[in-house]
């Protein structure tokens, strides 16, 4: 067996190289320990405006629904034409590894702000179809992309980094149902394609401030032929997708059905949309606080810290009424949401040369766990009520701590 030899290269210090015999094979160099801002908010602005964007869908659907007469199964189903291209995230992520795609994160904000500003005034449904497939694919190529990108410029503050993308869709996604319920009482759905003026700027924006950013990575573009460790993906991605399974319901009840459990328990209606409003504002808290506090602590205890609170939380929520629901929601919204940086961290932390390729892979697979929580939660709420299906989400949550375990044996000599 050949001795190997590990030295500083003397014309470059920071390029370490491995000799065996006469052979010398440069390592891939140390990313850069110091968060680019200029980067980061670059992606974040993007990630951001398109988000908002993507939020103007669910309030469409009524309307499209009136102006078509579909029926509510009919328009509900639009929502998968967005949806579905979601799946191909991996692809575009290990594309994104090789080549420098830092023009679709670009473009994201331009191309879905026009799809979803023009998709009142389609002239059929198949049209529409055929437009929402493609905002579908902008959205999974931001998704794919952005956070390894992000995470790349992160430097140490990896947990933190994460916590800006997280927020920054959270925050846009919440503000695109205002920007659109007062746009069409101003403008009409006519007038709405004005709005683009506001997605091509920030694609523009985003462009400059990603001007010598390069979304491939060195080592893996050099060798188009190495094959991926599976054996290592998998020791991370199979606890990764068990803990998505156990978080599913939990989201499902929160984001889609929340208002309207608030309204089987006799609440307003004004006062069970304000409560999504409560529980992202509060989000947006919990994922900077997680992401910072994972960068310096174990993120797999912070991970398991978060897990329990949101059960404990969302129990008490069930026996508590009137005005000190307000806190509980807070709580649930903080606790929610800051689970997401640090899973994407967990993720990524590991796999330099597949960061874009594990980020893509690690969203699909919360995309399916998702889409196929919704109809579960649906189906259950008809059959019992909101009440037993909510409490049956969290109950779910606990087993998430046997993932975290999963993971903590696995990964022992890891940076998790």
């Amino acid at each position: 067996m050949l001795d190997t030899i590990a030295c500083v290269n003397n014309d470059n210090p920071d390029e370490i190289l491995i000799e065996e015999s006469s052979n010398a094979l440069p390592l891939p160099k140390q990313e850069n320990n110091h968060t680019s801002l200029r980067v980061t908010g670059s992606i974040a602005l993007a990630h951001g405006v398109h988000d908002m964007f993507s939020g103007f869908l669910p309030p469409l659907l009524p309307i499209l629904i009136a102006k078509f007469g579909l029926s509510n199964l009919s328009g509900g189903s639009l929502t998968l034409f967005y949806s579905l291209p979601s799946l191909l995230q991996p692809v575009i992520g290990s594309l994104a590894d090789r080549k420098n795609l830092r023009i679709l994160v670009s473009l994201a904000p331009l191309v879905t702000g026009a799809v979803m500003t023009l998709l009142g005034i389609a002239p059929a449904t198949w049209v529409m179809m055929l437009m929402l497939v493609l905002a579908g694919l902008s959205s999974a190529a931001l998704h794919a992309i952005g956070p390894a990108l992000n995470s790349k410029h992160a430097g140490v503050n990896l947990g933190r980094g994460m916590s800006f993308w997280v927020n920054a869709g959270t925050l846009g996604y919440a503000l695109g149902t205002i920007v659109l319920v007062s746009a069409y009482d101003l403008l009409g759905l006519s007038g709405l394609p004005i709005l683009l003026i506001v997605g091509a700027s920030i694609s523009a924006l985003t462009w400059r401030g990603l001007r010598d950013v390069d979304t491939s990575i060195e080592t893996v573009r050099n060798q188009k032929g190495k094959p991926k460790d599976w054996t290592k993906i998998f020791r991370v991605i199979l606890p990764i997708a068990f803990i998505n399974v156990t978080r599913a319901m939990m989201v499902a009840s929160l984001s889609t059905y929340f208002p309207a459990f608030l309204l089987e328990r006799g609440a307003s209606t004004w006062v069970s949309g304000a409560s999504m409003t409560l529980i992202f504002g509060a989000g947006v808290l919990g994922s900077y606080i997680a992401g910072s506090l994972s960068d310096r602590y174990n993120r797999l205890s912070i991970l398991a810290v978060v897990t329990i609170s949101l059960f404990t939380v969302m129990m008490i929520f069930l026996r508590v009424d009137g005005w000190l629901q307000i806190p509980i929601l807070l709580l649930m919204g903080f606790f929610e949401i800051a689970a997401m940086p640090v899973l994407m961290s967990v993720v990524q932390v590991d796999f330099s040369e597949d960061r874009a390729f594990m980020n893509g892979l690690f969203l699909s697979i919360n995309f399916v766990s998702g889409a196929l929580a919704v109809p579960v939660v649906g189906r259950l709420a008809d059959l019992y009520s909101f009440q037993t299906t909510f409490q049956l989400a969290a109950y779910m949550l606990p087993f998430g701590l046997i993932g975290l375990g999963w993971l903590q044996r696995l990964n022992k000599t890891s940076r998790l």
